[in-house]
């Protein structure tokens, strides 16, 4: 995706915060795991930070199954924007670790696993094992056709920027982000702001007024600095920009985010 999916925007929140809603509909509590190095949007759930994020998601599963209190949790991805509440309460409803299979593959991340299952992952990963796969294998799951599922349509998300302004499009139609200009760069656009069309980076900054070069190949020109809402540097200009998001433009010798975030 080039930036972090929990802040994509998707109908009106961020990722994870839609995720969580979503979840919270059926949940009595929810577990969010993450790298200590990603920020996050606020949500209401518990925060877990992976303390060893290189092991993989299944060192992820350790952690957070290790802070749940219900003796079963259902364990999705960020990116599951259509994740549907009758799905998640069927799933936990068989009272036993399951994951659907979908197109012969097994969805480690549309599963139920056991909450003793932390100390199981714990000992896989202590043999070099750190696939979820190998975790719901050895709690012996059950595995379930779409058949026997309510809305197992509800599972596709979107892996690429296309794939996600796609979804946009189809989910708003007309959706549309802000393009500024910071400063006495505003001056030389001979504008502030403009309301544009959603689309990738350089979609967006091939809207700015000419003459100003804001992008050289698949990349910001070194001579601006483009952030995303103020809070991190951007510098792919594949990168996509969702519904009300706010692109801001300044010369190079501006200031901006504290820190360089999206590359």
């Amino acid at each position: 995706m080039g930036r972090a999916k929990a802040w994509l925007p998707w109908r009106g929140q961020p990722m994870l915060a839609y995720v969580v809603e979503r979840l919270r509909e059926v949940v009595d509590e929810v577990v969010v795991v993450s790298s200590a190095e990603l920020a996050l949007p606020p949500v209401e759930a518990l925060l877990v930070r992976d303390s060893a994020p290189a092991e993989g998601p299944l060192q992820g599963l350790a952690e957070g199954l290790a802070r749940v209190e219900a003796p079963l949790a259902f364990v999705t991805g960020t990116d599951a924007p259509f994740l549907r509440a009758d799905f998640v309460r069927a799933m936990l409803a068989f009272g036993v670790p399951v994951a659907l299979v979908q197109d012969g593959f097994v969805q480690t991340l549309a599963a139920v696993y056991p909450r003793e299952a932390a100390a199981r992952a714990r000992e896989l990963l202590a043999r070099g094992r750190r696939r979820p796969l190998d975790l719901l294998e050895a709690v012996d799951y059950r595995q379930l056709d779409a058949s026997d599922l309510p809305g197992t349509d509800g599972l596709r998300g979107f892996n690429t920027p296309e794939q996600y302004l796609a979804a946009v499009a189809s989910d708003v139609g007309d959706a549309t982000a802000r393009l500024e200009f910071s400063g006495s760069l505003g001056e030389t656009a001979g504008v502030d702001e403009l309301e544009v069309p959603v689309g990738s980076l350089a979609e967006l900054l091939a809207r700015a007024p000419e003459g100003l070069g804001l992008c050289e190949g698949e990349a910001v020109s070194p001579r601006y600095r483009v952030s995303l809402d103020g809070r991190d540097w951007l510098v792919d200009t594949r990168v996509p920009i969702g519904p009300g998001e706010r692109v801001i433009v300044s010369d190079a010798g501006g200031q901006g985010p504290g820190k360089s975030g999206l590359q």
